[in-house]
This record gives C-alpha cells, sequence and structure tokens, in this order.
C-alpha cells in the first residue's frame, strides 16, 4: 500500500508539474481548428471589370472563387468564407471587414487581367510591401500550380507602393497607429491596391490573383471554357492545400499583435505558425491602448489679448467612416492661450524746464501702444506786453518765461463798432430814406436804407445747391414787385476714398474717389516714377547699378575701348588728328629736303662735267696717234 501509495504520489506531482508548465510551452493547433481562408471575387454589381472575353470580368471572378470555395471545402481541413457569392458590388473595406471579422489566415482576391499591349499575358500576384503580411511563398506557389495545370505563363509575384491619398492616409502600426507619407519615421509605406492595404491594417496577409489577360488571345480563349476555370481553380486550391497542411505546425512561445487597438477598433494577438502563419490562440488586445492620430483641420492664431484655437479630427476613425465603416468620427478642439503683448521701448524722452518727458511702448505684435507722460518743471511767466482791442482787431496780453523766454499770447477779442444815430432822413412818397450812424469807438460811419416800400414778400421759391453748382432763394414783393435773391453756395463733393494706390518705378499709381453725396467719381493716374540708377559696383567690365528707391539692379557692359571709340570723342578726335598729321608731314618734309639737295649736288656735278670736258679734248689730242706706234718720249 506504502508503495502504491507513494506511485500514486509521485504522478499527482508530475501531473500538477506538467499544468504549470504548459502555459508556457508553444501552444499546438487544436484538432478541430480549421484554417481559415477568405475568399473575394474581385468587381461585382456595378463594377464589371474588363469585358474583353464571352463574360464580364466579374462573372470569371465568381466562378473562380466558387470553384476554389468547392475544392477547398471538400478537403475539409479550411473554413471558407465567401465576401460575394452573387453579383453584388463591395467597396474594398468591407471586402476585408470579412477578413478581420472571421479571424482569417489570408485573403485572396481573384482577378483576370487586360492591357493596352496584346502580347501581355500569362498568371501573376500582388501581395502586401508590409513585411508581417506578406504571402510570397503561398502567392508564386499558387502561380506555379496554375501555370503547370493548364499552361498559362508563370509571371512574377509583385509589390506596389503607394503614396497616400490625398490626405496621405497610409495604416496604422503597433508603434504609431497611422502612418503619413514623405515621413519615414512614422513607419513603412503603404500598398497601392486598396485590398492589400486594408487587410495589413486588419493584420491578415493577402494576394491579389491576376489569372490571365483577357486582353490576350491565348489567355482569353483559355479562360472561355469552363473545363480550364476548373483546372485553374482546382490548382489554385491545391497550392493553397499543400502550403497550410504539408507541414506539421510550430507556434513561437509568445503572440504576435496581428493589429493594433485605435480609437475605433480593438486590436488583436495571436500565435502563427512560423512555417505557413496559420494563426491560433487569437485574443483580443486592451482596448483602453488605442490611440488616435489627430489630423488638424482648421485653426484661428491666438493674439496678444484673444485666445486662439486648433481643430483635429482623428484620421483613422475619419478614414474608417468616409470607407464605409460606421463609426463615430473623433474630434477635439485645443484651446492656445493669448500670448501676451510683448512691448518694445521706442520713445524715452526726459523732462525737462517747459516740457513734459514721454515713455512710449509699442506692442512688437499687434501694434499696441503704452504711453507714460512725465510732467515737466512748469514756466513762470510775466506779463510782458498789453495791447487793448479796437472794434475790428484783436488786442492781447503777452505772457514770456522769465526763464527760458518762452512766451505765449492771451488775445482779447475786438470789442466792435459802438454805433449812434448822427443823421436821418426819412421817406418821402416814393423815395426813399436813410439814417446814418457813427462809432462812439473809434468814429467809423455806416448808413442804413429806408426803403419806400415794406417789403412783403411771397412767391418763395428755393433751389438747393449741389455739390458743385451753387442754390438760391427766390421771393417776390406783393406790393411793389422787387425780387429778393439769397445764394447758397456750392458745398462741394463730399469725397469718399475708394482706392488710393501711390505709383512704383514700374507701374503707375491711380486715386479713386466718390462723393458720398451725388455718386461722382473722381479718377486720376499717378505716372510710373521710373527707376533713379546709381552705381552699386564696378568691375573691369560690367558696371552694376541699383535703383535707390526699389533696389532692382541692372548691369551694363562696359564697351571694349577700341581705337574707333577714342575717336568718338571731339576732342580726343582732334587730338589724334593733329598727331597723324605731324606723323605724315614729317616723311614729306624729309623726302622733299632730300629731293632738294639731290638736285643740287647734280647741279654742281653739272658745273665740274663742263670743265672736265674741256681738258679731255686736249687730253685727246695729245693721245690721237696709230696704234702701233710708239710715242716717243
Amino acid at each position: 500500500m506504502n508503495h502504491r501509495f507513494r506511485k500514486i504520489a509521485s504522478f499527482i506531482i508530475i501531473a500538477a508539474a506538467f499544468a504549470v508548465l504548459i502555459p508556457f510551452l508553444s501552444p499546438v493547433q487544436a484538432a478541430s481548428e480549421k484554417i481559415v481562408i477568405v475568399l473575394d471575387a474581385g468587381h461585382g454589381g456595378i463594377d464589371g471589370g474588363t469585358d474583353l472575353g464571352i463574360r464580364t470580368e466579374k462573372e470569371y471572378n465568381l466562378i473562380l472563387t466558387q470553384y476554389v470555395a468547392e475544392a477547398l471545402r471538400n478537403n475539409g481541413n479550411f473554413d471558407v468564407i465567401l465576401t460575394r457569392s452573387d453579383d453584388t458590388y463591395l467597396k474594398f473595406l468591407p471586402r476585408a471587414l470579412f477578413a478581420l471579422e472571421n479571424n482569417a489566415d489570408v485573403l485572396i482576391s481573384l482577378h483576370c487581367n487586360s492591357s493596352e499591349i496584346p502580347d501581355a499575358n500569362g498568371a501573376l500576384a500582388i501581395i502586401s510591401k508590409i513585411e508581417p503580411f506578406s504571402a510570397h511563398t503561398l502567392a508564386g506557389n499558387i502561380l506555379d500550380s496554375i501555370s503547370n495545370a493548364v499552361g498559362l505563363t508563370r509571371r512574377n509575384v509583385e509589390t506596389r507602393a503607394d503614396t497616400g491619398d490625398s490626405l496621405g492616409v497610409y495604416y496604422w502600426n503597433s508603434d504609431l497607429q497611422w502612418d503619413m507619407p514623405a515621413a519615414s519615421h512614422l513607419g513603412q509605406t503603404s500598398d497601392y491596391f486598396s485590398i492589400n492595404t486594408w487587410a495589413s491594417k486588419f493584420g491578415v496577409p493577402s494576394i491579389i490573383v491576376e489569372h490571365g489577360y483577357l486582353s490576350n488571345a491565348y489567355d482569353r480563349e483559355l479562360l472561355d471554357k469552363d473545363e480550364n476555370l476548373r483546372a485553374i481553380a482546382n490548382a489554385e486550391a491545391q497550392a493553397i492545400i499543400d502550403y497550410y497542411t504539408g507541414h506539421t505546425h510550430q507556434f513561437p512561445a509568445s503572440p504576435t499583435v496581428d493589429h493594433p487597438s485605435n480609437c475605433t477598433l480593438t486590436g488583436t494577438q495571436s500565435y502563427r505558425c512560423t512555417i505557413c502563419g496559420m494563426r491560433t490562440g487569437t485574443t483580443s488586445l486592451d482596448p483602453a491602448s488605442g490611440t488616435h492620430y489627430w489630423r488638424e483641420t482648421a485653426s484661428q492664431a491666438a493674439t496678444c489679448t484673444d485666445d486662439g484655437y486648433i481643430e483635429y479630427i482623428c484620421q483613422i476613425s475619419d478614414n474608417l467612416n468616409s470607407k464605409g465603416y460606421a463609426c463615430e468620427v473623433h474630434t477635439q478642439t485645443v484651446t492656445v492661450a493669448a500670448k501676451g503683448h510683448n512691448y518694445q521701448v521706442i520713445e524715452d524722452t526726459p523732462a525737462s524746464h517747459g516740457r513734459d518727458g514721454r515713455y512710449l511702448q509699442k506692442c512688437a505684435n499687434c501694434g499696441d501702444t503704452m504711453e507714460e507722460v512725465r510732467p515737466g518743471e512748469p514756466h513762470s511767466y510775466e506779463i510782458t506786453a498789453d495791447t487793448e482791442p479796437t472794434c475790428t482787431d484783436d488786442g492781447g496780453i503777452t505772457y514770456t518765461c522769465s526763464v527760458c523766454t518762452d512766451s505765449y499770447t492771451e488775445e482779447k477779442p475786438a470789442i466792435g463798432h459802438d454805433y449812434q444815430e448822427t443823421d436821418r432822413k426819412d421817406i418821402y412818397g416814393d423815395e426813399n430814406g436813410y439814417i446814418k450812424y457813427t462809432c462812439a469807438n473809434c468814429g467809423g460811419e455806416k448808413e442804413e436804407i429806408l426803403h419806400a416800400c415794406e417789403h412783403v414778400y411771397a412767391d418763395r421759391t428755393e433751389t438747393p445747391a449741389s455739390c458743385e453748382t451753387d442754390g438760391r432763394i427766390c421771393e417776390t414783393c406783393t406790393i411793389c414787385g422787387y425780387v429778393h435773391e439769397e445764394i447758397l453756395p456750392a458745398p462741394g463733393h463730399s469725397l469718399t476714398v475708394m482706392m488710393d494706390v501711390l505709383p512704383d518705378c514700374d507701374s503707375e499709381g491711380y486715386y479713386r474717389a466718390e462723393c458720398r453725396v451725388c455718386g461722382h467719381k473722381i479718377l486720376e493716374s499717378r505716372p510710373a516714377l521710373g527707376h533713379t540708377y546709381t552705381i552699386k559696383e564696378e568691375t573691369g567690365t560690367h558696371i552694376v547699378k541699383a535703383c535707390s528707391r526699389c533696389a532692382s539692379e541692372i548691369t551694363e557692359e562696359i564697351p571694349h575701348r577700341s581705337l574707333l571709340t577714342l575717336f568718338s570723342h571731339p576732342v580726343t578726335a582732334a587730338i589724334f588728328g593733329i598727331i597723324l598729321i605731324q606723323l605724315i608731314a614729317i616723311p614729306v618734309i624729309v623726302l622733299h629736303h632730300r629731293h632738294h639737295q639731290k638736285k643740287l649736288h647734280q647741279a654742281r656735278l653739272r658745273r665740274t662735267s663742263y670743265l672736265y670736258e674741256d681738258e679731255a679734248d686736249e687730253l685727246d689730242e695729245l693721245t690721237d696717234v696709230p696704234a702701233n706706234e710708239t710715242i716717243e718720249k
């Protein structure tokens, strides 16, 4: 009994130890766990794709998808989900959501290709360029299998990068949640094709399979036969079966994050087979770890006294919502506190005798000013002149400071005339009378006419003055017919300046105003000022001139100073002319002198030859003897 008890106890201890170690061992695939394949028949509904075969592309795609699904289901190791099983139009986000919601191991989108190049042919595959979600090996196996089955040309497995949409939206990742273009520090680049992009967002590898070119005669003839479509689908399914079931799954000790949580979706993590990427043990991540990626949509800068703001929208929720995922779009507004004034001293004048000082500051941001007056020492004024006013002229008292001689005058208004009657002539019949007055102060006189008729006016007419034309009031006496007229002066235009553009060096300015009363318009052109150039820099070959008004510059080439250039100046030409005449005259004078000397020499020779001729005749007479005779000495 003791021995048996010890064996039982040992077994219990070993079992307990194994139970403790189980969480630290690599998880294995449960016998009943199936590989989840999402098949996406490309296009559909209003999107027919290319129409170069006997069917539209959407029809080829659906037939191939159904054949592949049938073959995979017959194998028994796969759970196959179709994004569409009829002629339905779907956006790209709902297609990828099938993969997210069904915890898919891979998403395969089936298509047929076309090209403007008739010779383009064969099957190709496009995978995500995001390394964790790349399915390069499976895509290559599918192409090999299709090519071997029906003879389609085996093309490459490709990736294609995107530069983002108009807002620069890429995909989220575990570090930054959302990536932007032209910023390598924010993560990897997105895929060009949306089905790859959205599958990568949800942590699912994806493949776009193009099953030949409907624009190519050979490929189109092959795809138009149903038996070939069945053979292609079976070959594709077999490649998938061999890839996922041809080995024993090996899982790591730690899970991999499929996609992180963000402000809208809860992320997941799972254990992925190190050979084929099949997932098991998928669990949700903490939703609270999800973050926003804020994009600025509107703003108002803070001023010195008023707060500003920046409005943001979460790029993740906005992009999901705009692509068809019903979710709340998150926004926030951040208040930017007022900056406060930045006053700088622009005047600091001390107080002095008779003058206040001034301390003036101006805000460098908004231009607001703050002034402090510093009272100065007051003047000590004394009366230095006192002029009494007359009837017509003002008088005044002049005060002068005894310290600095500053002065001012306090005016005494003119007292006006004090007229008193000095003579009168009353009205007699139709004759006017008069009253004469004399000022008691200055003796000035004036006369008042007493009209024979005390006018009673009627028929008053009034013509109001306009801006440019005087108005008038006319009344007619009902007794004598005298017409009284009063002029209402024209007030002139009351102008409102509409535009006042000052001219610059190149452009004309103009002044435009409009009268607020009558609408009269004034337009005056102001001619361009023209450049005022001064020499700024001078080299051996060029002169640089700058305009003192607008700082524009021109460069002038210094002309080559040849002899012709020198002769262009009249003084220089005159000097060179004198020199040239001298250079020509000197050889002429020398030649003339030599010619004259030669003539003199020849004349001497002639005179000398006459003498020699006489002597020669005498000599000839002496020597005129026969040749054979000898002269005796």
